[in-house]
Parts: structure tokens; sequence; C-alpha cells
């Protein structure tokens, strides 16, 4: 579903807004396009950053799992809607959905007795942890309200660039970026001074990138932090394309950390909050409001 809600009847007004809103957020929306058969595709960090720029915030209102039977697909399905942050206006509703038709996600298959048909059928295994299933379908939701609120502004920036969210595509996108990234590093005339450089930090990335995954499946947020502090001395020294790559990773991670402390997945502390804060200023309004949103339980750990 989706429902836009004009905020006002000035047409000109709109249209001003729109081309200074393009000017402001073209060069993170093109920088974060991911390109795919020749097309160019947003990512949901551009979409947001156009969402903000409009003075909205997009979240997740609701996520929920779908259990099909035979005859349909089953899979997960998100919810999402922009706000107005001046008075918490609705502007914009939609939904994400992954499906077990989806190969990147899913694959495999296993005997279940069907209670309906009263005989067994074959059912499709998940080829990723749930978290990151429930953490696809809110991002597409995420993508596709903020496209049907101002998929206007992406054309207004270039022409070339697709309206249709990059993660509705079905190619693995971090596949895809890697692939990218493969096609634009040009071999050098004289490699042999910078390659034990950059194979040393492209190493310390990929290990980091190991760490940071396996602190999302146990949501331990106390690692990241740690591991986010650790790997914050490289920063400056990355190259040009691993830096950017890094920026992509981790503008990711953050977004699927503060959706899971809203949700109440991660239990967030006072001390956590500050040390994300000063670890990624940038985001210092979004992990604030995240972390007052959260779902008001006791301060301890969660046991999982």
């Amino acid at each position: 579903m989706n429902e836009i809600i004009i905020q006002n009847n000035n047409p000109m007004e709109n249209i001003r807004q729109s081309t200074d809103v393009a000017g402001a957020c073209k060069e993170i929306v093109t920088k974060t396009a991911i390109s795919i058969q020749g097309k160019k595709y947003v990512p949901v960090e551009g979409w947001m950053s156009i969402a903000t720029a409009h003075g909205c915030v997009a979240s997740i209102s609701k996520v929920e799992s779908v259990e099909g039977n035979i005859n349909f697909v089953r899979g997960y399905k998100a919810t999402a809607e922009i706000r107005r942050m001046t008075d918490n206006m609705l502007i914009s509703t939609a939904e994400g959905f992954v499906g077990e038709d989806e190969p990147v996600w899913f694959g495999g298959e296993s005997e279940v007795y069907d209670k309906q048909t009263k005989r067994k059928v074959k059912k499709i295994l998940p080829k990723r942890p749930d978290f990151a299933i429930r953490a696809m379908a809110q991002t597409r939701a995420l993508s596709r309200v903020c496209r049907s609120a101002f998929a206007h502004i992406v054309v207004l920036m270039d022409a070339g660039l697709s309206t249709t969210p990059a993660e509705e595509m079905s190619y693995d996108i971090e596949v895809k970026a890697t692939e990218s990234r493969e096609e634009i590093v040009k071999p050098e005339t004289k490699p042999e001074q910078k390659q034990p450089i950059k194979s040393s930090i492209e190493e310390t990335f990929s290990k980091f990138k190991t760490a940071i995954s396996e602190c999302l499946l146990t949501l331990n947020l106390d690692r990241f932090i740690k591991a986010s502090q650790t790997f914050d001395k490289y920063v400056e020294t990355l190259p040009e394309e691993i830096y950017e790559e890094y920026s992509h990773y981790m503008t990711k991670t953050l977004t699927q950390i503060t959706e899971q402390i809203e949700s109440g997945d991660f239990v967030t502390s006072e001390a956590q909050r500050d040390q994300l804060i000063k670890l990624f200023p940038v985001w210092k309004n979004e992990i604030t409001r995240v972390y007052n949103n959260q779902p008001k339980k006791d301060q301890e750990e969660r046991i999982f």
C-alpha cells in the first residue's frame, strides 16, 4: 500500500523545494548508486538522504513472517512509513518483501507434512539467517517508501538513474558491489610498491567485516563498538576504492543496527549510545532518536 499526502498546494514552491533537495543530495545519491547491467540504481542510503533533506524520517512500523502452503510464497514482509519531523504527519507508507522464490536468499528443499493436503510437500529452505532476511525486507520497505514519495527527486538529479530501488533487483548487492569495484581498479604500471600495503589493508578490512557480521548475528553491540574502535585507526589509510566500500558497508550496518534497536532486538544503554555517536558523529541525530524510541525494557543485557 502506498499513501502520499501533499505538503502544500503551491506548484512553484514544490518545484523549488524539489530542485533544492536534488542539488543538496546529488553527490551522496550518485556516489552510492550501484551499477547493474549498465543501469544505475539508488540504494537505501541515497533514498533516506533524500527523505532527510525534505525534513522527513523513514522508519519501519511492522515486520511479519508470511507463512504459505504449497501454492504460496513464504517469506518476510515489512511495512515502512515516512513522517514529517516537524509535526509527525504521515507522508507515505509502503511494503517490502523477501520471498522463497529468490535464490539469493533461499535455496534447497526439505519434505514436510502439510496438514491441509495431508501429504508431504517440498519446502524451500533459507540460505541465510532469519535476521538477515528480515533486515532485507525492512531495507526494501524503506527504499520503496522513500521512492513512492520522492522518485521525482532522483529524476531531477540524473536522468540516467533508475527510480527502482537497488535492493529490489534480483542481484546480491554485496557481490555486485565487489564486481563493480574490481572493474574500476585498473592494474598500475608499477604495482610492486603499493600492492603489499593495499593487500594488508584489504586483509584487515576483510577481517573487520567478518567480525561485524558475527556481531550482528549474535546481537552483540559491545563487540561491534569495540571492533569499530579498533578498525577506526585504519580508516584514514584506506585507498579511495576501499574507503568507498567501507563507507557504504558501515552505512548499511548502522541502518540495520538502528532498525534492530527500535524493534527491540538490540537493547542499548546510554553509554553505548554515546560510544556510537563518538564513532559515527554524522549519525548522532539518528542514533539518539532510535535510542529514545527503543522499547522501554530493563536496561539489562538480553540472553540469546
